[in-house]
């Protein structure tokens, strides 16, 4: 009997060994972070608005938006955003921001949404913010959405 005969059924596993044992080295290697963002660079002033929201029920997704608004009330820009997960309980927020890229002269309000299983249940009555510097905004009470 030929050798290459008699090693021909143990090609296949060991072909199946190697790429697993590729598969594996390639998951345990640090991965970079995706972001999409741009990063904060030197000269860019990040501040921030901190504050808590009461009445947030549980297990449900809250996303607040720092909006530039527009004459008519409707937003014009989003300057910044962040998406919390309800607890049941008061929930604290920290929204940060790029002060450079705040508008002088425009309208800027704190606006917030709350949904479950994709549905609004409640909001956060706009919030008007007026300058670009760090700010408490203390407790804000979320009402039910029409």
């Amino acid at each position: 009997m030929e050798p290459s005969v008699q090693l021909r059924p143990f090609v296949l596993p060991a072909l199946l060994l190697v790429l697993v044992g590729c598969s594996n080295e390639q998951s345990q290697r640090p991965t970079a972070a995706v972001t999409f963002e741009e990063p904060p660079q030197a000269t860019t002033l990040m501040h921030e608005l901190h504050g808590s929201l009461i009445g947030v029920p549980a297990d449900s997704e809250v996303e607040l938006a720092l909006l530039e608004v527009n004459r008519r009330d409707q937003p014009d820009r989003l300057l910044s955003n962040v998406k919390l997960q309800g607890r049941g309980t008061e929930l604290p927020f920290i929204l940060k921001f790029n002060a450079e890229k705040f508008p002088q002269g425009r309208d800027v309000e704190l606006r917030g949404r709350v949904t479950r299983s994709g549905q609004l249940i409640m909001r956060l009555p706009a919030v008007q913010v007026s300058s670009p510097a760090n700010q408490s905004l203390g407790p804000l009470h979320l009402v039910p959405a029409p």
